[in-house]
C-alpha cells in the first residue's frame, strides 16, 4: 500500500516526536538490562564449568546467578512498560 505525501509527512512528524521519548524509555531501563545480561552470562559460564569439572557447589551458584539475571530482566521490562503507561 502506497502512502500519499500527506500521510508520509504526518508519519515522519510523528516519528520525529516519538523517537526521542522511546530512546529515553530504553535508556531508563538499560542499567537493569545490562546487569541482568551480565548475571545470566556469568550463570551460564559457571554452569559450563560445573558440567566439565563436576564441582558440585557450582550448580546452585549458577542457578542463583541465572535467577538473579532473570529477575533483573523482569525489572527492566517492568520499568520500560511502566514508562509506556506514564505518558508525559
Amino acid at each position: 500500500m502506497r502512502m500519499s505525501p500527506e500521510e508520509k509527512k504526518e508519519l515522519d512528524e510523528w516519528v520525529e516526536k516519538e523517537y526521542p521519548i522511546s530512546m529515553i524509555r530504553l535508556k531508563d531501563s538499560s542499567p537493569f538490562h545490562q546487569i541482568g545480561k551480565h548475571l545470566i552470562l556469568i550463570g551460564v559460564v559457571i554452569y559450563s564449568i560445573y558440567l566439565f569439572f563436576k564441582i558440585y557447589f557450582l550448580f546452585p551458584t549458577s542457578m542463583l546467578f541465572l535467577v538473579a539475571g532473570i529477575m533483573m530482566e523482569i525489572i527492566a521490562l517492568m520499568k520500560y512498560y511502566k514508562s509506556l503507561s506514564n505518558e508525559n
